[in-house]
């Protein structure tokens, strides 16, 4: 197992800021972890709270594994 992956495992369930090798930021809840991909719970704030769900409810998007550059816990 690479080290990223079970960086993510260890975060799995909880809110964290994904920094992209691309410099995109993500941040989000970590709601699963496979060998190739993170799955992220979008969240933005909004007047100082954490939303976890867009105007079309809740989604979560795919992250590749060995495209992250850091994982972070906020």
């Amino acid at each position: 197992m690479t080290a990223i992956y079970q960086s993510c495992c260890s975060m799995l369930n909880r809110r964290v800021r994904i920094k992209m090798k691309s410099g995109k930021i993500h941040i989000g809840k970590v709601v699963k972890v496979t060998g190739t991909h993170v799955y992220l719970q979008k969240t933005r704030r909004k007047k100082g709270k954490a939303q976890t769900h867009s105007f079309f409810g809740f989604f979560t998007i795919p992250l590749v594994l060995f495209d992250l550059l850091a994982i972070t816990l906020l």
